[in-house]
């Protein structure tokens, strides 16, 4: 997640819908559980991928089945003062893989620019086909989240899925925030159950990303409000 992009900055501090909203309208959606075969993770930032899917991570590891995450930006642009602000976030999703699989992810890092990944579709829709083995399932953002950066990645992953068919499924993270549930209602939601071992290890990876959990000159990118959507008993995707 990153918000300092002048294309279409997010405020991060009002809380946004009540997950009891959502908690309501994801009532219903079905169990979904992803194909046997590996996980390729698209994270437009480095915590993207975790918030977002980071029980299904570690059950998936915990299963001895492989998982690749593509780390898309390195994030840099969340506090433009920050210089070694890409380091540290790059070293805080490797700290996170750590705490959430006990065996490694293999993480793929493009280096497109915070802002812009809608303008290098091309490589990262190369990136996705040089690592699709058969049977894989794709992790990408909702191609609607409402950053730019996980709307361009959702796009090019949705596009790539209809022209050559391999299973896609879609995680939120500024959707929670900012939508209304009841315009989602004709969506197809499948919720990934987590068992509490699952739970607890994205609950402790998610720690390791202080520059977005706790204040640094600003407010966090990442606020206690909003830390609910990313702590349920279960993952939504869209299918």
């Amino acid at each position: 997640m990153s918000t300092a992009i002048s294309r279409n900055a997010i405020d991060p501090s009002p809380p946004g819908t009540d997950e009891s909203a959502w908690q309501q309208a994801l009532t219903e959606a079905p169990a979904w559980i992803p194909p046997d075969g590996p996980l390729l993770v698209v994270s437009p930032h480095p915590d993207d991928g975790v918030l977002g899917a980071g029980g299904l991570i570690h059950t998936w590891k915990s299963l001895g089945r492989s998982v690749t995450v593509i780390s898309v930006t390195d994030g840099e642009a969340a506090y433009r003062q920050w210089r070694r602000l890409a380091q540290i976030r790059r070293e805080e999703l490797k700290d996170a893989l750590q705490v959430l699989c006990d065996n490694p992810v293999l993480v793929v890092r493009l280096g497109i620019p915070d802002g812009c990944v809608a303008d290098y579709g091309n490589k990262l829709r190369s990136a996705v086909f040089s690592l699709l083995d058969p049977g894989t399932t794709v992790l990408a953002p909702y191609e609607r989240d409402g950053h730019p950066d996980n709307d361009a990645a959702g796009r090019v992953c949705m596009e790539s899925a209809r022209a050559n068919g391999f299973t896609l499924a879609r995680y939120p993270i500024w959707t929670w925030r900012h939508a209304d549930p009841r315009a989602m209602s004709e969506s197809q939601w499948g919720k990934f159950t987590l068992p509490d071992r699952a739970q607890a290890a994205k609950a402790n990876a998610l720690l390791c990303f202080s520059s977005q959990l706790f204040p640094y000159r600003r407010a966090p990118v990442v606020p206690d409000h909003a830390m609910a959507y990313f702590t349920r008993p279960y993952e939504a995707f869209l299918l």
